[in-house]
């Protein structure tokens, strides 16, 4: 039996087939939820991630001769919390009628097309992790790859947030 809100929904549905333009509002809704749908599910990669590389650096905490890995090490973890967050709290792929960033279709579809190939960057990320040394230029080129993805993280915020 349907409860109260889904009689709600069902009303406002029904009010809202005869308002014009309201479908296209609707699907773009649907397209916001998606996006951080999306974006969630990036977050998680790279939560999964964090998670190998926090087994990576307690395993040579309790090795010798590891002790000047630990400041690349440590940068490395709070470059992953950085992203991770940035990508849980990122602004979404399309604005509602009164918020002040208005996204457009074209900037939508190059905006989806940006976040795919952000998951390609989080593979090949979770990948060298889930292979990495006690090395110290393995670790300064995670780093930079971790920076080069907080780079296109930024060049995303700035694609939404530019003046239209």
């Amino acid at each position: 039996m349907p409860d109260a809100s889904d009689k709600v929904r069902n009303f406002m549905e029904k009010l809202f087939r005869i308002v014009p333009g309201y479908g296209g509002y609707a699907e773009k809704e649907s397209r916001r939820n998606t996006d951080k749908i999306l974006r969630l599910h990036l977050a998680g990669q790279l939560d999964e991630a964090k998670s190998a590389f926090d087994r990576f650096m307690s395993d040579m905490t309790k090795q010798k001769g590891h002790l000047e890995l630990m400041t690349d090490a440590s940068s490395i973890t709070k470059l992953l919390e950085k992203v991770i967050d940035r990508l849980k709290y990122a602004e979404y792929g399309y604005s509602g009628f009164f918020d002040s960033p208005k996204v457009q279709e074209p900037e939508l579809l190059a905006l989806y097309e940006f976040d795919t190939s952000l998951a390609q960057n989080i593979m090949d990320l979770k990948s060298k992790i889930s292979v990495i040394k006690p090395d110290a230029s393995i670790l300064k080129a995670l780093l930079e790859d971790l920076r080069r993805f907080d780079d296109r993280l930024n060049a995303r915020h700035e694609a939404i947030t530019k003046p239209v």
